[in-house]
């Protein structure tokens, strides 16, 4: 896979990726989500960087998390 420092994914491959995952995205909606995209990429590489030799983890997403 291609890469690219501040977006992740070459435009190329985000496309096949949308693709794959069955989205038919325009070409501005390819570009507006992509930087999303690589942002996302940085933390999931933190979070599986992680050594946690034997302990269970879990992660929980809470959209209306009030600030």
């Amino acid at each position: 896979m291609s890469t690219t420092e501040n977006n992740g994914v070459s435009p190329e491959v985000f496309r096949q990726m949308a693709e794959r995952a069955g989205l038919d995205l325009t070409e501005e909606e390819l570009e507006r989500l992509r930087p999303l995209y690589g942002l996302y990429l940085e933390f999931v590489n933190q979070i599986h960087s992680v050594d946690l030799q034997a302990e269970e983890i879990a992660l929980a997403f809470q959209p209306d998390w009030q600030s």
